[in-house]
């Protein structure tokens, strides 16, 4: 560590002065960043641009996923944990790092070319590994490889050329560290498929000596490479202070950076689904979705590959389910230890930027859908339109609960052949063209398409989507015409769950007595839920048996006419992103005669 501590002083200068205008915290501890109004207008910023690249590329892209000669599963980038790697033997990896295809405008054009407005690079993971220049350690890029190149800068230079913006993925957890947590030599009694925890751990607690590290590291990418669009944290278990530290060291030297949500304890000005996780009703939040094509990020020599077609029609729509829901679309590449990004990914990216840049409308700049949910579609508003991406063109797409009358309706490619409409009241049933044809098509040639709903003016009114009464007056509810909504906790890693409770609206005309049954597959034991529409509420044990489809009485209740919400969750949780812990097969409404 050549100017280690001298870089400590500089920073603590730093921080002093800096402090004023630092972003405040509300009495819980929990940072309000609407009182920082450049973050607020940077977050608005990037939240526009909707999509980023994501990119994977270190000493682990050598190995590729096999170690000794062996396969070696789950995510490449972290071999040195599943295949038990020595930390002598994993930097003997730097001496062989030597991408001779390595070209950093490539890159970033293909990024551009993609409809990528910004680009997160792994500075670091959890190997330690630093692919940048720094005085911090000699096990990085410059002073341990034969390549001898600075790739952030490169990188860095690459975006200012193309005008894509950086971001820097960087690992709190450091494998490498001397001074991190002590370790035990690697377990080599069982091979690597046995996926037990080992002597490396994602969720290490960073020592004080580490988190000196950390901060001098943090200080070299904010200070030597320009404006950085993101510092996007992973894992590690931090403490609260070291959380707000690590925060204040980002503000002070970059005010206008944004801190990604996994720097926990409540610090970031975003939150991050969970990698490839499922995306959630989290409109009028800031939030990112990092997703990969395949189970690894980091590149592995024997992926299977599905057909690219096929990938990218499932990257747009991955991109137009997170994008409707109001958040940002974080695509990974994982380049090979060339520096090559392989061709499979490539023309992904290409054909998806094809997509991406036909539909431009439908993405940059939009608001979230207004309904509450569609089926086979995705939807997205800017000023008085709205946009709807058909997902599967074989299927006539039904939108139920819009008001507003449309002056005008046609495909955004402005061609309105075969664009058949019936509207009956406030649903909507869409055939797009040729849904005959389609439906006799490979999916693989079949891309989402968007069809633009045009209004007089901009006051769009969407209305819930009700469940009506039968012709007995019951309700039936199920999983399909009620409304998942997930729970958000700042505090730990993982800070969103997609599946925490259930809401209905149903539209009672005969008010009375019913009773309430469920009909439900429990995923483990007995759980204590609670029903409740207005100013009933039922507490019911489910009892969770041989984890099969069952079905319990709840009890009675009374449901007053007009318009209600009813909601189902756990009674009592054991912790605030427990999962609901149950798929409703129906919940049923019988009126008591």
């Amino acid at each position: 560590m050549k100017n280690f501590f001298k870089s400590m002083i500089v920073l603590s200068v730093i921080l002093m002065s800096s402090c004023a205008g630092s972003t405040s915290a509300n009495s819980e501890g929990r940072v309000d960043s609407r009182v920082d109004s450049l973050t607020q207008l940077h977050l608005k910023e990037w939240q526009d641009g909707k999509i980023g690249m994501f990119i994977h590329w270190g000493l682990y892209s050598i190995p590729a996923g096999v170690w000794n000669g062996e396969k070696v599963p789950y995510y490449s980038e972290q071999i040195m944990n599943h295949a038990r790697i020595p930390i002598a033997d994993y930097e003997q990896l730097a001496k062989q790092f030597n991408p001779k295809d390595w070209c950093a405008d490539s890159v970033v054009k293909l990024a551009k070319d993609a409809g990528m407005k910004y680009i997160v690079f792994t500075t670091k993971h959890h190997d330690g590994f630093c692919m940048f220049e720094t005085e911090t350690t000699p096990y990085n890029v410059v002073d341990a490889t034969p390549f001898g190149r600075d790739v952030v800068k490169e990188l860095s230079e690459s975006c200012k050329k193309y005008g894509v913006k950086l971001g820097f993925y960087y690992s709190l957890p450091d494998w490498h560290f001397p001074e991190g947590i002590p370790r035990l030599e690697p377990d080599g009694n069982t091979d690597c498929t046995q996926h037990v925890n080992q002597v490396y751990s994602p969720l290490e607690i960073i020592t004080p000596e580490l988190e000196e590290y950390i901060v001098a590291q943090l200080t070299e990418l904010l200070t030597n490479y320009g404006e950085i669009e993101t510092i996007w944290f992973d894992m590690g278990l931090l403490t609260e202070k070291q959380s707000k530290r690590f925060r204040n060291v980002v503000k002070s030297l970059q005010p206008e950076c944004l801190v990604s949500g996994r720097i926990m304890n409540n610090q970031g000005d975003y939150l991050t689904l969970p990698d490839n996780g499922s995306v959630g009703g989290y409109k009028g939040l800031a939030w990112d979705n990092p997703a990969s094509m395949y189970g690894t990020w980091g590149y592995r020599s024997w992926q299977n590959r599905i057909a690219e077609a096929l990938q990218c029609n499932n990257q747009i729509n991955r991109l137009m389910q997170t994008v409707s829901n109001g958040g940002v679309f974080l695509l990974n590449i994982g380049p090979d230890k060339d520096g090559n990004v392989i061709d499979y990914e490539k023309n992904v990216l290409r054909k998806f930027g094809k997509w991406v840049n036909d539909n431009s409308e439908a993405i940059y700049g939009t608001d979230y859908s207004p309904f509450d949910k569609l089926e086979n579609a995705y939807c997205t508003k800017k000023d008085n339109k709205l946009y709807i991406t058909i997902s599967d063109a074989s299927k006539t797409t039904i939108i139920r609960g819009l008001k507003s009358l449309y002056s005008d309706i046609y495909y955004l490619s402005n061609d309105k052949a075969d664009l058949s409409v019936k509207r009956v009241e406030d649903e909507m049933e869409i055939a797009g063209r040729n849904v005959e044809r389609y439906a006799l098509a490979s999916v693989r040639d079949v891309k989402p398409e968007v069809i633009v709903i045009e209004f007089p003016t901009e006051d769009i009114v969407v209305d819930h989507q009700y469940v009506m009464q039968g012709d007995d007056d019951s309700f039936v509810l199920t999983e399909f015409n009620g409304i998942t909504n997930p729970a958000l906790d700042q505090v730990g890693y993982v800070t969103t769950q997609a599946n925490s409770s259930k809401t209905w609206y149903i539209d009672v005309e005969n008010g009375g007595a019913f009773d309430v049954f469920a009909i439900y597959l429990p995923d483990e034991y007995d759980k204590r839920y609670e029903l409740s529409c207005g100013e009933a509420s039922i507490v019911h044990t489910f009892p969770g048996v041989d984890n099969m489809v069952q079905t319990t009485y709840i009890g009675k209740m009374r449901l007053e006419e007009g318009k209600q919400e009813v909601s189902f969750g756990q009674a009592e949780k054991c912790y605030e992103l427990e999962p609901l812990g149950l798929k409703i097969e129906k919940i049923l409404f019988r009126p008591i005669e």
